[in-house]
């Protein structure tokens, strides 16, 4: 666990997931964000300075943190197009997270949140699932911390959940999670229902 990040320090997840928690009202820390591979976090290169006192990093499951000094990452961004070109397209996944969120928080339906995190958390990982027909979802995640993400109580999350596997989109245990349709995932994003 990462407290406090240490100025001028930047961290690359190369396998495994982090959680991004911040402190909230009364100290509750609560999870601000989930990254995967490829996900940067900390000091960001060619970012404003910003106060990380109160960010910490949690590794979900086997994790590996790669650490980088900021201005040696924006020194290379200058003499080598293809770590420049990663870059971006790091910056740019995140990005589109982030977008996302700030656009459904308090406009899109939960179950289409729920799905939406569901697809996001896709893009850092998956694999076929070895219990039929779909996509193992690469991270163990509880109900609880799904509800963190999407800004819902927890029993409102299990109930979404428990639509979506009657729905055949999704299969879970307490062990995995496992889209049975992206397709029918996306769909559920894409939907325009409208509570």
């Amino acid at each position: 666990m990462y407290t406090s990040f240490p100025q001028g320090k930047t961290y690359v997840v190369q396998r495994g997931y982090v959680r991004l928690l911040a402190v909230g009202e009364g100290g509750k820390q609560f999870t601000r964000m989930l990254l995967g591979q490829g996900a940067i976090f900390g000091d960001l290169p060619f970012t404003p300075a910003m106060s990380m006192k109160e960010d910490s990093a949690i590794t979900s499951g086997p994790t590996s943190i790669i650490e980088f000094h900021r201005r040696e990452l924006e020194a290379a961004v200058h003499h080598d197009d293809v770590f420049c070109e990663t870059l971006l397209a790091v910056y740019s996944k995140q990005l589109g997270i982030l977008d996302r969120r700030v656009q459904w928080q308090f406009a899109v339906p939960l179950r289409r949140r729920v799905a939406m995190i569901l697809l996001d958390l896709m893009e850092f990982g998956r694999s076929p699932c070895p219990h039929g027909e779909g996509l193992l979802m690469d991270i163990r995640m509880t109900h609880e911390e799904l509800a963190e993400l999407v800004g819902a109580a927890r029993q409102v999350v299990t109930a979404i959940l428990n639509e979506l596997r009657e729905d055949g989109v999704l299969s879970y245990t307490r062990a995995y999670l496992c889209v049975r349709s992206l397709t029918a995932l996306t769909q559920v994003v894409q939907s325009k229902e409208t509570s």
